[in-house]
């Protein structure tokens, strides 16, 4: 999702994340412009948006590009009004949250990847930060294949007040580090966030010193540590797993 330099329309590129946005924002859809010869996923989307009562275009391959930047559009991109950041008090408030928070990670594309994983997996919202953190933009909804539009994300300035907060409305914290112990030691089942560090320095010291447990994904081959994205991924996915293994237990 990128930005029209001097407006408030952002542009979300490529099918998939236009179909996204078409299904969990359409309110926000201004204009959508394709170009290009006919394919199948474009012109499903194309019928969406038309189904949806949204303006369709036909334009030059080049008016794309120039919206689009270094995205890969696929020949089509949607024009919208930014998506509203959630609240971080309404994201705590809640028996089932499962919340991602990020200290620092700085690279757009782990974001997306992270996104992505917390909303297929059926995460509740996500945290980043004003201030060396990545947030929503053209790579994030690039990499996240549209969750970006989906998943409630929230901004506040200070990390360590905000997971006190959580704290405070009773979810647990746990931080994605080295030295601590393997996932499924932790209920993950209890209101919780998952604190996923930057590349390379992992959780900052304050940002550990909040977390109620640390978890660490055990390894069993010869590459040392997981990226920040796989290490999310695996960590939201064991939440899940003892998730649906409790369901199925009080069902029974």
């Amino acid at each position: 999702m990128g930005a029209e330099p001097g407006s408030d329309t952002v542009v979300v590129a490529g099918p998939n994340a236009v179909e996204a946005l078409l299904r969990h924002g359409r309110t926000r859809v201004r204009r959508v412009l394709h170009a290009g010869p006919p394919s199948p996923a474009r012109d499903r989307v194309i019928e969406l948006a038309r189904a949806a009562g949204c303006a369709v275009e036909t334009v030059a391959p080049a008016v794309l590009d120039r919206h689009a930047g270094e995205l890969r559009h696929q020949g089509l991109v949607a024009l919208a009004a930014p998506a509203p950041l959630a609240e971080w008090s309404a994201l705590i408030d809640g028996r089932d949250a499962l919340l991602v928070a990020f200290d620092q990670v700085t690279d757009p594309h782990n974001l997306g990847a992270i996104l992505r994983s917390c909303e297929a997996l059926g995460g509740t919202g996500a945290l980043v930060t004003r201030d060396r953190c990545a947030r929503p933009g053209p790579t994030v909804s690039r990499t996240s294949a549209g969750a970006s539009e989906i998943l409630p994300v929230a901004m506040e300035t200070n990390l360590a007040r905000a997971l006190d907060a959580a704290r405070d409305a009773g979810l647990q914290v746990v931080g994605a580090d080295l030295d601590g112990e393997a996932p499924w030691c932790i209920d993950l089942t209890l209101p919780t966030v998952l604190v996923i560090g930057a590349e390379g320095t992992g959780l900052r010291r304050l940002t550990r010193e909040r977390c109620d447990r640390i978890a660490t994904i055990p390894l069993g081959g010869r590459t040392e540590s997981l990226n920040a994205s796989a290490a999310a991924a695996a960590l939201l996915y064991e939440a899940i797993r003892q998730r649906r293994a409790q369901k199925t237990q009080k069902s029974a």
